[in-house]
């Protein structure tokens, strides 16, 4: 197994390399070290707003497509609606103006932030901004703008420790997946089975070598100043799917390497690995692991009907074998359970097919199909959950697969309403549902001439609520892109 380490608190290691330029100083590296969370329940990515010189775009293509994906700063959402900046602490070496100005302005904007277990965050996708850059003299603005524009590709990804904002760079050697890029909808339930947690360990599925589908299992394990980053099995396989068990394992997909045909032999076959030793054993090869609410299960058929059984784990006899047979699967097929997820944290999987929505519930090991309710599109769903704005725009509905009927939700605009700030005949006419932001949107100018966002959250505590965010002097004109609750 080959060791690297992530040095801690040492996020960004980037040899600048900028010319002496008087009144400027050098700057010779730059370090986020930490992010200030302290006290944040919810964080807000929103772009920089109308008053901050921005030369990091707030809507960028995905990687590899021509989708426009929105990219935001992170700000921490106050119980009033007040969105307030997250600072953090910057290693910045040389001197000079310019030095002090990066230590204590420079900021992140990131395409989405990621939970990992209860431990780690990771910011996705993330470019060195600085607000208000085009205010500044020169020479510090030149020196500035240098430092931006080494990192300006969205390529910069950072580990977040929770307890205390310590920062750690992520890169493709040290086990970040490339794949699963961030779309328009992203979601947390995008990670599952590619990144997962155990014990605050970090384990990720990275197809950083060169062969084009070798994925690589790597565990990312906290050592205080620094993560110790191991790969957990040979060149020779190709890992797919981390299905995690809560006794200590992962169920894999293994694929094995033909060094001789310089190919992938076969389509996967079941297998565990042992945490955290590492240690790998086979499965009975007719039957299918899955991982729900972080326990295993193999799913297999006797003749035409699915069988559900449990999974005996023994490391110390290296076994995984079949357990207890927990449920057979009534009036479905092997076909029909195609769309059953590797992995889900949830009682019930939902998705569409031909019209008809199905609903897997883990609880009775069943599967129903029905025609869609009252209310429920046949399009637009997202981890099997559509938001309808009724026409009047007075209440919407929230079309879950998993139920028999819609929702009814009614809305609230006591706040919109009483809000002097924003300039009503401004307002958009149509709620647009933002899945990154788990809420409908509308944009409005207020008083003095800025865009501002009006949210409308479909879920928690303020679910049919609308809510202005408000700006502060530099943050004026934001539009919000994601909400991601983090207590």
């Amino acid at each position: 197994m080959k060791s690297r380490f992530i040095y801690a608190l040492a996020v960004i290691v980037a040899a600048i390399g900028m010319t002496s330029c008087e009144g400027g100083g050098n700057v010779n590296g730059v370090k986020f070290r930490k992010m200030n969370l302290n006290g944040v329940n919810t964080l807000a990515l929103a772009s920089q707003g109308q008053k901050a010189g921005n030369d990091a775009p707030s809507r960028m293509p995905a990687a590899g497509e021509d989708e426009l994906v929105e990219a935001g700063m992170a700000y921490s959402v106050s119980g009033d609606g007040t969105l307030v900046e997250i600072t953090y602490a910057i290693d910045v070496s040389g001197g000079g103006d310019a030095k002090n100005l990066i230590k204590a302005n420079l900021r992140l904007s990131m395409q989405y932030v990621y939970t990992i277990g209860d431990e780690w965050l990771w910011l996705y996708g993330c470019n060195y901004v600085y607000p208000d850059l085009d205010d500044l003299p020169e020479p510090a603005y030149s020196k500035v703008k240098e430092v931006i524009a080494e990192h300006s590709d969205y390529h910069n990804n950072f580990l977040v420790r929770r307890k205390d904002g310590a920062l750690f760079e992520w890169d493709g050697s040290q086990g970040r997946p490339f794949y699963g890029n961030v779309k328009w909808d992203a979601d947390q339930t995008d990670i599952y089975g590619i990144v997962e947690a155990i014990g605050g360990e970090i384990y990720a599925n990275s197809d950083y070598h060169s062969m084009p589908i070798h994925n690589t299992l790597y565990r990312l394990k906290d050592e205080g100043d620094q993560l110790a980053v191991t790969t957990m099995h040979s060149e020779n396989l190709y890992t797919k799917v981390i299905m995690p068990d809560k006794r200590g394992a992962f169920g894999l997909n293994l694929i094995y390497y033909n060094k001789q045909h310089d190919s992938y032999e076969g389509e996967g076959i079941p297998g565990v690995m042992f945490i955290p030793s590492g240690k790998i054993v086979g499965f009975d090869e007719n039957y299918r692991l899955i991982s729900v609410n972080e326990t295993l299960y193999a799913l297999g058929h006797i003749e035409e009907t699915p069988v559900v059984y449990s999974v005996i784990l023994s490391e110390t006899e290296g076994k995984a074998v079949l357990g207890e047979k927990v449920a057979e699967i009534r009036g479905a097929s092997v076909y029909d359970l195609e769309n059953l997820p590797d992995v889900s944290r949830n009682s019930m999987a939902t998705w569409m097919r031909g019209g008809m929505k199905y609903v897997f519930d883990f609880d009775k090991w069943t599967l129903s199909a029905s025609q869609l309710p009252p209310h429920y599109p046949n399009e637009g769903y997202y981890q099997g959950i559509a938001y309808v704005m009724n026409g009047d725009q007075q209440s919407f509905y929230i079309c879950d697969l998993s139920k028999s009927e819609a929702e009814q939700v009614m809305i609230d605009y006591s706040e919109l309403n009483a809000d002097a700030s924003i300039v009503k005949s401004t307002i958009s006419a149509n709620w647009e549902y933002s899945p990154r932001a788990q809420a409908f949107r509308k944009s409005a100018l207020t008083i003095d001439g800025y865009e501002t966002t009006i949210i409308l959250p479909v879920n928690g505590e303020n679910k049919g609520k609308v809510r202005v965010y408000k700006a502060g002097d530099t943050t004026a004109g934001q539009v919000i892109s994601a909400m991601v609750r983090l207590n």
